[in-house]
């Protein structure tokens, strides 16, 4: 399949233009789909705060299961988007198209197979972990309606993929815009004029929104004016394509899964150490940081197409140039971000907890002013947390182009129960008048370790195969191997 004049102007831009200018202009509407995803959580923890009984934590508890979830199906895509990427950059178009049509296929059966296991296992299992029940009690409906969202979710990531390996930048800025408008009106619809006061509903109007998208995406896909066309006739289920994607997906689903499960561990362990309110000062701080964190982290997978298109047109060293560039991007953007969040930090955690009634008694006002001031000693902590995370962020994406996305999986592991969860116990038993701030501090101490090693990892991948011979190498492999297959 021939490329048009717009999508070889777009591929020629990746591969030769400043690495400045394109990971500003592909970076710029993942960043808003972050953000915008940030702020449909912001908006529905606000909504749910003004129903009966307040029930935020649940909605906070669950969304954090939801993202361990939705690495299953997400970092199949992820995975997937980079062997077409690869292909892409190859030149090799009909090879990438095809392919194409695989990730979405492969995406959508793990992302179903998931939903019903969650769904069948996920609530027994906090049951007999003897999680709160009213949590449970108070979230499973809206839990339930979240995971279906996470299976259009993947097929929403595999599209933007698509996209952005065509640096197709504004259908999804457009798309992005719409969805947050139809999620929007939606919930006001439900809540304010149908009276919908439930937590349930808020997920539906998610689900809806997120459904609009998917219509979009398939149209789109499956268009014969699109370079990545998918044709259900003539899909390559390549055996050396497919190991491919799966050698390279399975370490980053369960390296964003093991991301995701120890904030639900540290969820667990901050309730039983420290109480039922410092998890809820600590939801809060993942809420009151602005977006920053959710913007700052969008260079991991905007930097991840570009190198692997890079090097799929044998340009090593502009692939390790864009690692660079991101991380000065993310370090820009963190540290306006810590400065916003000092500024600022009264008002956006007294934003996320509900104020007593004029005439409440004296003691409520206390358990507010407590929740305030719990809130914002952790996020004094989670700001620089934004900071360490974003670059291990930056350094992963780097490995994730380079095909090495296996440390992904290895550096959360070490992230989770070498560094995280020793520090927490050894803080709760040795350093008592710390207090729920050593929730706090785990994070920072923990990120920065990890930040340290995979920091270290990427330098001394660098020097050893900083030369171009070594890609070539590589190339001349890869087709050797093609000719043998």
């Amino acid at each position: 399949m021939n490329l048009s004049l717009k999508d070889q102007k777009r591929r020629e831009s990746i591969l030769n233009d400043s690495i400045w200018k394109v990971l500003l202009i592909v970076l710029v509407p993942i960043a808003m789909y972050n953000f915008l995803t940030y702020l449909f959580g912001v908006f529905d923890l606000k909504i749910v705060s003004m129903f009966p009984n307040d029930p935020k934590d649940s909605v906070a508890f669950f969304d954090e299961i939801k993202n361990a979830i939705s690495a299953f199906g997400g970092g199949f895509a992820i995975g997937g988007a980079v062997i077409v990427a690869n292909l892409y950059g190859k030149g090799e178009i009909e090879e990438a198209r095809k392919n194409a049509g695989v990730v979405l296929i492969l995406t959508t059966i793990i992302s179903f197979t998931i939903i019903v296991i969650t769904i069948l296992g996920v609530i027994p299992i906090l049951r007999l972990l003897k999680f709160d029940e009213n949590i449970i009690n108070q979230g499973v409906g809206y839990f339930y309606i979240q995971i279906l969202t996470t299976a259009l979710t993947s097929i929403n990531i595999v599209f933007i993929g698509l996209e952005r390996a065509k640096r197709n930048t504004k259908i999804i800025l457009l798309l992005n815009l719409a969805v947050a408008f139809i999620k929007v009106v939606l919930t006001l619809l439900f809540v304010f004029v149908f009276n919908l006061k439930s937590i349930e509903w808020v997920a539906v109007t998610t689900l809806i929104a997120q459904l609009a998208l998917t219509i979009v995406a398939i149209f789109v896909m499956f268009n014969k004016n699109n370079v990545f066309r998918i044709n259900l006739k003539d899909l390559s289920f390549n055996k050396k394509y497919i190991k491919a994607m799966i050698l390279i997906s399975i370490p980053v689903v369960f390296g964003k899964f093991m991301f995701s499960l120890g904030k639900v561990i540290v969820n667990y362990f901050a309730t039983v150490f420290y109480g039922a309110e410092a998890l809820a000062a600590l939801t809060i701080t993942y809420k009151a940081n602005l977006g920053v964190g959710a913007i700052a982290n969008s260079t991991e997978e905007t930097e991840m197409t570009i190198i692997s298109q890079n090097l799929g047109n044998n340009q090593p060293k502009r692939a390790f140039k864009t690692v660079f560039v991101a991380t000065i991007y993310t370090l820009i953007v963190t540290i306006v971000g810590i400065v916003l969040i000092t500024i600022f930090a009264d008002p956006a955690v007294r934003f996320f907890i509900s104020k007593p009634a004029a005439g409440a008694s004296l003691e409520l006002w206390n358990q507010y002013d407590l929740k305030v001031s719990m809130a914002k000693e952790l996020l004094m902590y989670e700001r620089y947390s934004m900071l360490t995370t974003a670059m291990i962020g930056v350094f992963l994406g780097g490995f994730y182009g380079f095909k090495l996305t296996k440390l992904s999986y290895i550096i959360n592991i070490i992230r989770v129960f070498l560094f995280r969860i020793p520090i927490l116990i050894i803080l709760y038993y040795f350093a008592k008048d710390l207090g729920f701030k050593a929730i706090g501090l785990t994070m920072v101490l923990s990120n920065t370790l990890t930040a340290l090693l995979v920091f270290l990892l990427f330098v001394a991948f660098y020097y050893k195969h900083k030369q171009e011979s070594y890609i070539s190498l590589l190339e001349v492999a890869w087709k050797i191997k093609k000719v043998k297959l």
